[in-house]
């Protein structure tokens, strides 16, 4: 009877040893992600075209004067902080389009992918959404828009979909930079089948993966041979120029 009690005991503590292993573990993991840099930082300041609300869910980019009818979501991309795509956002909103970058739980879409839904509910004046997505997050934006009516528009920021999204009732469009080594040409290629059929596919010559943020340098992407603010300017003009087409 000693035996089996010590036995289950040991059990027990073997158990509770992987447990803490596996937690500590994930929290090493989640902790070790890209920060804003501070020209991102810098872009969350209001102006006299757009006031910034920034708290612990969302980054709400609301435009002054004229507005549209139509608003953004940005999903982030995987362990990156969602300040870090401040600058595209406020762009955006200088425009007249509100703009909402989601705040995912450890920085990871994966872990509340129907965030949106809350958006949607708090912006009831906005008629139509538009959701975009860098990298992971494009992913999780395409398969939130097959479920919710009031997207009309999906955006895929070196990104592809994962499921099936070749029937679906939104336009999209594809923006990647020709030396993404971390959403490749290939990649695209292969998923090309669950694009949404009326799909524009961009290719900015000389972008790359992480330019499309502000949050430094990425491990495993190339280099670009032009600018941030360059691949940034010319994927914000895409990006202007779908909406008003939508």
């Amino acid at each position: 009877m000693i035996f089996i009690k010590s036995k289950k005991k040991l059990i027990l503590l073997i158990i509770l040893i992987i447990i803490a292993v596996a937690l500590i573990s994930f929290l090493v993991y989640v902790s070790d992600y890209y920060h804003a840099d501070s020209r991102a930082l810098n872009a969350l300041s209001s102006t006299n075209t757009y006031t910034v609300d920034n708290n612990d869910n969302f980054i709400t980019f609301t435009p002054l004067g004229n507005k549209s009818d139509t608003g953004v979501i940005i999903y982030p991309g995987g362990k990156v902080q969602a300040e870090s795509y401040a600058v595209m956002a406020s762009q955006l909103a200088a425009n007249g389009y509100m703009t909402v970058i989601v705040k995912m739980p450890f920085n990871l879409v994966i872990f509340d992918t129907n965030k949106a839904n809350k958006v949607i509910t708090n912006h009831t004046e906005i008629q139509n959404w538009v959701i975009a997505g860098h990298s992971l997050g494009g992913v999780f934006a395409s398969d939130y828009a097959l479920k919710q009516d009031k997207i009309k528009g999906v955006i895929y920021l070196a990104a592809y979909p994962s499921a099936n999204a070749s029937n679906g009732s939104f336009k999209s469009i594809s923006i990647r930079g020709s030396l993404d080594n971390l959403t490749t040409s290939e990649d695209i290629s292969k998923n090309l089948d669950k694009f949404p059929a009326n799909t524009i596919f961009i290719t900015i010559a000389g972008g790359n993966h992480y330019n499309i943020g502000d949050y430094g340098a990425q491990a495993g992407d190339n280099n670009s041979t032009i600018t941030r603010e360059d691949q940034q300017k010319l994927t914000v003009a895409y990006i202007l120029e779908f909406l008003r087409n939508l």
